[in-house]
């Protein structure tokens, strides 16, 4: 059985409650630190979120081959959890924090009856999945991802998310695993989601004050 992909994610850039926000899938490069403080890539997603809350238009990124071929694999990696664990998985919009501006999710799902547990699907190179496979690790990256996620959605009851990795030349063609940050994860998440909000606030004052 086929399964169409997710509605809600067509399109992201044109969404007007992401043009201008912080998301969970872009939030690492933002917020990872090096030796010497934040990383470069803080400084560029500044400038873009900035820009975007100034033009009222979201910026298109550029979707490599990979990045492709996880968009189109993603249905098919959803409806095999389905079919192998007997657990729907609900497809679900962009969802913005109840108290933090311009911060907001978009998990890949949510199960059906079950809204504490969010789902993110993975669909990596065929080495990468392996890797995963051999320790069982969830990436640094994912686990900023989707404990943004649980943030912009616990005030609907998320509390965990079902990290499921996908390539359909494995058998069987994913591995899940279950991941909860614990309640000081996500505060200080959120914290530091504060910091780059109103760092992006200030840029855009800034700016328009030179105008």
């Amino acid at each position: 059985m086929s399964r169409p992909a997710n509605p809600h994610q067509d399109n992201p850039s044109e969404n007007p409650d992401r043009i201008g926000a912080v998301t969970a899938s872009t939030l690492y490069d933002a917020i990872k630190k090096t030796g010497k403080g934040y990383s470069g890539s803080r400084a560029t997603a500044i400038k873009r979120k900035a820009s975007e809350q100034m033009t009222g238009e979201g910026v298109h990124f550029f979707q490599n081959y990979s990045m492709k071929v996880g968009v189109e694999r993603e249905p098919i990696a959803k409806q095999a959890y389905i079919e192998s664990t007997g657990q729907e998985i609900i497809d679900v919009p962009f969802e913005l924090h109840d108290s933090i501006p311009y911060f907001g999710a978009s998990p890949d799902g949510v199960f059906e009856g079950k809204p504490q547990t969010l789902v993110e699907i993975k669909c990596p190179e065929q080495e990468n999945f392996f890797d995963f496979l051999h320790t069982l690790e969830i990436p640094d990256r994912y686990k900023v991802q989707m404990t943004a996620q649980i943030a912009c959605m616990k005030h609907l009851g998320a509390k965990e998310c079902e990290f499921i990795m996908y390539h359909p030349k494995y058998t069987p063609s994913f591995k899940a695993v279950r991941f909860k940050p614990t309640k000081k994860q996500i505060t200080d998440l959120e914290i530091e989601v504060e910091k780059l909000v109103q760092e992006i606030i200030n840029a855009v004052i800034t700016a328009r004050g030179n105008q």
